[in-house]
Formats: structure tokens, C-alpha cells, sequence
């Protein structure tokens, strides 16, 4: 059964052709909040140096971690996510998973990845990043899935 376009984990248990269904554009998957803590690291540890103001430091050419309070700062700031979706980020939600597709899973590392080298975050010019960085337009919030 589905419940606004996300398939629930019971009526995926049911299916007779669970093998070629996953193998689809529609497979959809579980996933956890830090699986989507870890994606959203992985966007902002390429540019946290230029928000430190350090990026002419020989050390901010290495890629750093990324601290649980920039990761929260981050979260809070992007206007690209709704706020169900930061609540569930940041933990503020019951719901400790959630069952997504692959195009919303792309959609959420795109957003991820558009705010992360947006100067709004990075705090600095970022007019020097290549052109497929600044081509995305988001007009819309990305809902939680359900």
C-alpha cells in the first residue's frame, strides 16, 4: 500500500515480484536520519572551510570534519528542506526511519549540495565555483516522503 507515494514497509513484505521491483526506477528504501546526516556531511565538508574563514590557510586544503554544531547550523539555515524534515533531521520527531525513493533521495543530496556551496551558507563570494553548481534552481521545499 502506498501512502502519498511512499510505499509502507508491510505492503512491500507482500509483494510477488519484490526482485524486479527493487531492480526498478521506483525502488524505494528505508533509510535512517543518520543516513541522511551522513549525506549532508559529505556535501558541507567541501566548502566548511570557506564558512571557518580559513580556506587561504594551507590546512583547509585537506577536507575536514564537519562539527555537530555546523551540521545543526546547516540544517536550520537550509531553505530548501521543510520543516518536517528538519525536525526529523535534528531529531525532534518519533519517527526514527523512513521508507524514500531514489529520485527523492537525489533530490535531497541536490539540495544538499546547492545550499552547501550557496554563499548564504558559506558566508564568502563563490562565484569561482564551475557553472553545473550554480545552474540548479530550486523553487520548492523537499517534504519528508509521506
Amino acid at each position: 500500500m502506498q501512502k502519498n507515494g511512499a510505499w509502507t514497509e508491510a505492503s512491500l513484505e507482500y509483494r510477488v515480484d519484490k526482485e524486479n521491483y527493487f531492480k526498478s526506477k521506483h525502488f524505494m528504501k528505508g533509510i535512517t536520519k543518520e543516513y541522511l546526516l551522513y549525506v549532508i556531511n559529505d556535501c558541507i565538508k567541501i566548502t566548511i572551510h570557506y564558512r571557518r574563514k580559513t580556506a587561504d590557510s594551507y590546512f583547509a586544503k585537506e577536507i575536514t570534519d564537519v562539527t555537530e554544531e555546523e551540521l545543526i547550523d546547516f540544517i536550520t539555515a537550509i531553505p530548501y528542506f521543510s520543516n518536517d524534515l528538519k525536525d526529523f533531521l535534528l531529531g525532534h520527531l518519533a519517527v526514527r526511519s523512513i521508507i524514500i525513493s531514489q529520485e527523492w533521495e537525489k533530490d535531497f543530496a541536490r539540495k544538499s549540495v546547492a545550499f552547501a556551496t550557496d554563499p548564504k551558507w558559506t558566508e564568502t563570494d563563490m562565484s569561482f565555483l564551475a557553472e553545473s553548481f550554480k545552474n540548479v534552481v530550486i523553487t520548492d521545499a523537499l517534504e519528508m516522503p509521506y
